[in-house]
């Protein structure tokens, strides 16, 4: 057992240094972290300081979960190369858009061409389209017609490429999928709520898709010229597919969904809709992640160790945030499925169950985060 990564993780524990001023700050963290809303992301701040104190400089950091790539968008801010990969068309374009740096003049090319595609075809839409699909409200509710139809026109624009997108075209639908909706003027949508999309109200103004896209887009930029940014990597597709793709990492930085968490698909409905879901598509989306999956056998976490292993190179090193529940230990958990490959360093947990959730109405179960620790055997 490497000792040193054991003395720091206790240290790491004993602090909680993304606690302290002003890290603690609610909104800590560089500006896209927040390119688009996402209901179930990491705090930056914890991101932030696992990779500060546990890799270095040039490293690979691979999040084989990675939702909308907030570990290897920090790894890539602090010199390392950050590698992201995830099973949503929401969550990878996102991720790309973060960490694949994105042409100035190839994003106005995109907006141009969107701009065109809409003017071209948003005659022949209706806004009966979907007039029955929708959960917290039915889906033309939320938008102005005209506004509606310019948003069904971008939707089929957009998915004509997914998912062989390029990285310009990743920021464009990354900031489309943000202004999508939300309680502030920058929203398509009538006032609804900018992680879950609560039942719209207010007047139905029109609102042009361009037009908020573009002021999105020129408010991004301007913080990221600022920034120096190591090149990363986004990946589509299964984790267990992870190994074929011969990548290589020094350390894996992951945060799998909560023991008993609730399901990120229908928090993010609107804008896995706007990434091609169709409403059938939400009836088995069960069977497909991670975070329902899971409550039924933790025993799928063999393949993940194992592909964890396999992508690893020599020495390397997992660190796992997760969530632990009043029946469910899901460090124990999974620690006894990574026994045949790696050893555990160190677990430990902290108390959350009196943290405050900030406008979400659904507080979920957890009452611990718990930081495990391996080491590749």
């Amino acid at each position: 057992m490497d000792i040193a990564f054991r003395k720091k993780a206790e240290e790491f524990i004993s602090c909680l240094p993304y606690k302290q001023s002003p890290y603690g700050n609610r909104n800590w963290g560089h500006s896209w972290h927040s390119l688009c809303s996402y209901h179930g992301k990491l705090k930056p701040a914890i991101a932030h300081w696992l990779i500060s104190e546990f890799t270095s400089e040039g490293d690979v950091v691979l999040d084989p979960l990675c939702g909308v790539g907030t570990i290897p968008f920090e790894a890539c801010l602090q010199g390392r190369i950050g590698v992201g990969n995830d099973l949503s068309e929401l969550a990878y374009v996102v991720t790309k858009a973060k960490l694949e740096k994105p042409n100035c003049c190839g994003v106005e090319d995109v907006i141009r061409q969107l701009d065109e595609y809409i003017e071209k075809n948003k005659s022949s839409r209706s806004v009966t389209e979907y007039e029955d699909f929708g959960f917290n409200g039915k889906l033309p509710q939320y938008f102005e017609g005209e506004t509606y139809k310019e948003i069904l026109c971008a939707r089929d624009f957009f998915l004509k490429k997914l998912p062989a997108v390029s990285v310009e075209e990743a920021l464009v639908f990354s900031v489309f999928l943000h202004v999508l909706h939300g309680n502030r003027p920058y929203a398509l949508s009538r006032r609804s709520h900018p992680l879950t999309p609560y039942a719209p109200t207010g007047d139905y103004e029109y609102k042009s898709v361009i037009d908020k896209i573009v002021q999105k887009v020129n408010a991004s930029y301007a913080k990221l010229e600022q920034t120096k940014i190591t090149q990363g990597k986004a990946v589509f597709g299964d984790y267990r597919d992870l190994a074929k793709t011969g990548i290589k990492a020094d350390f894996i930085i992951c945060s799998p969904p909560f023991a008993d968490s609730i399901r990120f698909y229908m928090q993010n409905w609107m804008r896995l809709w706007l990434c091609g879901w169709e409403p059938e598509d939400y009836k088995d989306a069960d069977e497909k992640f991670l975070d329902k999956s899971q409550e039924k056998n933790f025993d799928l976490y063999y393949s993940f160790f194992e592909m964890c292993h396999d992508v690893l190179n020599e020495n390397g090193k997992i660190i796992l945030h997760l969530g632990k529940t009043k029946t469910i230990d899901m460090g124990v958990e999974l620690s006894k499925r990574a026994a045949p490959w790696f050893d555990v360093v160190y677990l430990a947990s902290e108390d959350v169950s009196t943290i405050e959730k900030y406008g979400i109405k659904d507080k979920g179960v957890t009452v611990e985060h718990q930081y495990l620790f391996l080491q590749k055997k």
